[in-house]
């Protein structure tokens, strides 16, 4: 296995505390459902979406998600319904989860206000077999298990219009701690386990048929550091999107975004870390593609708010 995955795998797995691993992407406008439940219905229709990320090009086992998610309104549009279907791994580990969502809708100066709730459950799975062990007696992989099912839920409120956005959320709050003597987790409620996720967004209007959206998505967890994801996007006819971004930690992204018809859209972006790491690497890729069954109501375009 790589020598990379090694020293990520030392530091964690001594480590009795583990929260949800959640997904980095750079296209987080287009995945907001994975860490926010109140997004839930937000596009007024059935919409599916699929998620591919390839991390890391060049590292042995890098990291990689798979994301399916499908949210819809209720016929009065006041109730949101969403289901989240994950799968992470890198390395010897993954992580398969499974969400459901539930957002309330009310209309708020001439927007639409959901406070959201989500459950889920998450199956971690860790292959020790594929580790050349040192000491098979080592305690750490003895008692570690290979395979858990972890139950989980979140928190979230989003506001949107048709020129700007924000949510707030705090995805997966609950905490499990492994048990040394039994080999099995416990689950707790720890404040100073929570992530917090920030997210909003304006479109400002440039030029006829030309526009431009800021974006951020802040997230905060009390024992790192705080990360910031800033982007920015030109909309051309409302048809194609070319935007460019920056992560703190170094993160370069460029992003094209076709809106193929009124009801398909896919996307593409391409990041590269300009520090250390990246000298080791071939930068990261994400593809998205969103299709909207039908809409139910009148709307004046297919954002992704």
């Amino acid at each position: 296995m790589n020598r990379f995955f090694l020293i990520i795998l030392t530091f964690m797995f001594p480590v009795n505390m583990f929260c949800q691993m959640f997904t980095l992407s750079d296209q987080y406008l287009n995945n907001t459902l994975a860490f926010n439940p109140a997004f839930a219905g937000s596009h007024d229709a059935l919409s599916v979406s699929v998620l591919y990320r390839n991390q890391w090009v060049g590292f042995e086992d890098a990291p990689s998600s798979n994301i399916l998610s499908v949210h819809t309104p209720l016929s009065n549009g006041r109730i949101g319904l969403g289901l989240l279907l994950e799968k992470e791994s890198y390395g010897i580990y993954s992580e398969t989860g499974i969400n459901g969502n539930y957002a309330y809708r009310i209309e708020l100066k001439k927007g639409v206000l959901s406070m959201g709730i989500g459950f889920g459950a998450t199956r971690k799975n860790v292959a020790w077999d594929e580790l050349n062990a040192a000491d098979e007696g080592d305690i750490l992989l003895i008692n570690y298990p290979e395979s858990s099912v972890l139950p989980d839920f979140s928190l979230g409120m989003y506001y949107h219009n048709n020129k700007y956005f924000f949510g707030f959320s705090i995805p997966m709050m609950l905490s499990h701690e492994l048990e040394q003597n039994s080999g099995k987790y416990r689950i707790k409620n720890d404040f100073s386990e929570y992530n917090y996720f920030i997210e909003g967004g304006y479109y400002i209007g440039l030029a006829p048929d030309i526009e431009l959206l800021p974006s951020l998505l802040a997230k905060y967890h009390p024992g790192h550091d705080p990360q910031l994801d800033i982007n920015a996007q030109v909309i051309l006819k409302e048809r194609l999107w070319l935007g460019a971004g920056y992560r703190s930690e170094n993160t370069l992204l460029g992003m094209l975004q076709c809106q193929l018809n009124r009801q398909l859209m896919t996307a593409y972006s391409y990041s590269f870390d300009t520090g250390r790491t990246g000298k080791y690497n071939r930068g990261s890729h994400e593809v998205v593609m969103n299709y909207i069954f039908n809409y139910s109501r009148k709307v004046i375009s297919p954002r992704q708010f």
